[in-house]
């Protein structure tokens, strides 16, 4: 049981580190391609990655599950790569890595409203903590509209990938990991390449081989940051809890605050003190657990 519990924060603490660079190596993808190209470029490798796979995990399908990896796909793939490509545009890696925090919040309040999760008072206490954090934390924005309403985006990609943490959890619990990844990564193919395909595949091709250092980015978010932690995530989920799954967001703000000083990026206090307000409420929510 120990060793087990050892095991768990290995995988949440090498999925932080991953997830926690996603945001700066979108960032440097953004220098060359648009926010579409670099949510789908993201998905098409990812998809090339997995793709050995696809026959032993699709073998593995039933009728049940098709609903739910459809939701997995476009809810919790699809759309929140490109809600974050596009609110990148805009603000820092840090301030989306911070924002990425409310994740566990979201997921304990969808849990408890849609998947019958049980909740108790200390859960309600860590809800109210981590909200009050994401106040914090955007308050200087209502100055700025562009970055209130990028921050927001960032806020809807989060509730996206709480309603795909309950799905896995609640409803692909006959599934292992990587079939789970390797068929939602089947779903999640096919917008990117119609994409690909209106936008001229020779054209397409072109810009990739003029933007060499760019779509190395994008590769490593591809393969690294998206087909290895995918599996390594649903793993997770499946042997813990959606909610100890998606604390990975205990550590993901962290290491996206240490690229964005690298990147020279400025850090305001009121961030900060969001962050702890955040992670806060994500370990009240998480107390019995921790005990």
């Amino acid at each position: 049981m120990y060793k087990s519990n050892i095991e768990n924060w290995v995988i949440l603490l090498i999925l932080s580190i991953i997830w926690g660079s996603s945001f700066i190596l979108m960032k440097k993808s953004l220098v060359s391609f648009n926010y579409l190209e670099v949510a789908f470029f993201r998905l098409i490798i990812a998809f090339f990655v997995l793709s050995p796979f696809a026959i032993s995990s699709f073998r593995q399908m039933k009728r049940i599950y098709i609903l739910p990896i459809f939701i997995v796909s476009i809810i919790g793939t699809v759309i929140p790569a490109i809600l974050f490509a596009r609110a990148q545009m805009y603000l820092d890696s840090a301030n989306t890595g911070m924002l990425n925090a409310l994740t566990p919040i979201f997921t304990l309040i969808i849990g408890i409203s849609f998947f019958q999760k049980k909740w108790n008072y200390t859960a309600i206490i860590g809800i109210i903590i981590g909200l009050l954090g994401s106040y914090v934390l955007l308050l200087p924005s209502k100055l700025n509209i562009i970055n209130t309403k990028y921050s927001l985006v960032v806020i809807v990609a989060t509730i996206c990938y709480a309603i795909s943490i309950n799905t896995i959890k609640d409803k692909l619990k006959g599934l292992k990991p990587i079939d789970i990844a390797v068929i939602s990564s089947c779903f999640s193919f096919i917008i990117p390449m119609i994409y690909v395909i209106h936008n001229g595949f020779a054209i397409t091709m072109d810009k990739v081989y003029n933007h060499l250092l760019s779509f190395l980015y994008i590769i490593i978010l591809g393969i690294i940051c998206t087909s290895f932690a995918i599996i390594l995530f649903n793993h997770l989920i499946q042997k813990t809890s959606a909610i100890f799954g998606s604390s990975t967001t205990y550590l993901i703000p962290v290491f996206a605050i240490i690229w964005g000083i690298i990147d020279n990026e400025i850090i305001h206090n009121h961030e900060i003190m969001g962050i702890l307000i955040i992670l806060i409420g994500v370990l009240v929510m998480n107390y019995k657990k921790l005990e």
